[in-house]
């Protein structure tokens, strides 16, 4: 009993592990939104901990034009006016970002359609995003002169979001549907190709069988 029960859980989590693949490629765009959320919201936190706490170092290059700590230190790594780290409105982007693709892959497998409203959200939410980066690269490039690299892998994940979500967005006539209706749309074709091979098949042993009859007996 003992092996037959562990033997079941492996075949469980052997199939589930199948299901995630399976929805990993199915929904590419989705998974590497989620993925992408997660590594930006780390680094957003990791530079927010590091403009709080001084006791924490900066790992980055501090020579040359790639210096982290001449822009996060900048007048620049601020939101005008208040003392607010930029960091932080970039961690609650990638919560939400994060949120909205992880609900989308729930809903998925929980064979729910897609919403309407996602693609479009998702779109004006990821170039709300990238305006704002493209503002902190100017601030970078011109006014301070200097690049950080943990800044620039925020900047091209948050260039990469934008990218799928306008890909999904261009193809809003293609909805996501769910496994049920694919399993079901599948069925009828192929009860339809069996219903129309019948015919065709008792057609043939008709003719074979006149064919047979109307020979004459061979002779001896």
């Amino acid at each position: 009993m003992m092996m037959r029960s562990a033997a079941s859980e492996h075949e469980s989590d052997v199939s589930l592990f199948q299901r995630l693949m399976t929805l990993m490629r199915e929904q590419l765009g989705l998974t590497l939104l989620l993925v992408m959320s997660l590594i930006g919201l780390g680094i957003s936190i990791y530079l927010t901990i590091v403009h709080y706490d001084t006791k924490v170092s900066l790992l980055c290059t501090t020579g040359g034009v790639i210096n982290c700590q001449s822009v996060t230190s900048s007048a620049y790594s601020t939101l005008p006016g208040t003392s607010i780290p930029v960091t932080i409105p970039g961690m609650l982007w990638f919560i939400a970002l994060g949120v909205v693709a992880g609900m989308q892959l729930w809903a998925v497998t929980r064979d729910h359609a897609e919403a309407q409203w996602l693609r479009p959200a998702m779109l004006l939410w990821t170039a709300v995003g990238l305006l704002f980066v493209l503002y902190l690269v100017y601030c970078e490039i011109v006014l301070v002169q200097r690049i950080c690299e943990w800044c620039t892998a925020v900047h091209l994940l948050t260039l990469a979001a934008f990218v799928i979500a306008l890909t999904r967005w261009q193809r809003r006539d293609e909805p996501v549907m769910p496994a049920s209706q694919r399993v079901t749309t599948r069925q009828p074709n192929a009860r339809a190709s069996a219903a129309r091979a019948r015919p065709a098949q008792q057609a043939l042993s008709r003719r074979t069988r006149r064919t047979l009859s109307q020979r004459p007996p061979a002779t001896r």
